[in-house]
């Protein structure tokens, strides 16, 4: 009896065995990977009102020299307005800094002179609002000898495209 169990035991430590190298040759199942989160979006923010293309209507119109002051535009290029008889001439600006914050335009015009805009947006972001002032700014008019015809600060408001 004392051999069956030594048999048992020896056939209970080889089917151990047999197990235990199955066991080690058997590859590990795959760890998943876990899936990469999507990048996290940015809120989208507004457009500034410095990027904005459209026209700043003055508050109260003015004229200089026959010429009625009609506004300016700083994108897609920085020009001033002025109308006469029914019709409109814009005048290049040939100097533009346009910041976030505020801008500063000089415009020469052989026959009315040199007009200086310098302003602030009193609103960053491009509103919907079509009757709210964006921007204020003090205009200037010198004439070809540099004499000032005109100055005056006055609150603008923004239409969209041209």
């Amino acid at each position: 009896m004392r051999r069956k169990g030594l048999l048992l035991f020896l056939a209970l430590v080889l089917v151990g065995a047999i197990l235990g190298v199955l066991w080690l040759l058997t590859p590990a199942p795959p760890v998943a990977e876990k899936p990469v989160p999507p990048p996290v979006a940015k809120p989208r923010t507004p457009p500034l009102q410095a990027d904005a293309e459209g026209h700043y209507a003055p508050g109260y119109p003015f004229t200089v020299s026959r010429y009625r002051f009609t506004g300016f535009s700083l994108r897609p290029e920085a020009f001033v307005t002025f109308g006469q008889s029914g019709s409109e001439q814009q005048v290049a600006c040939i100097e533009a800094r346009i910041s976030a914050t505020a801008f500063h335009l000089r415009c020469d015009d052989p026959q009315l002179g040199t007009v200086t805009i310098d302003g602030r947006f009193l609103t960053r972001f491009v509103t919907s609002r079509l009757d709210a002032p964006v921007v204020t700014a003090v205009v200037t008019v010198r004439d070809g000898a540099g004499d000032v015809l005109y100055r005056a600060q006055d609150s603008f408001e923004w239409r969209p495209g041209n």
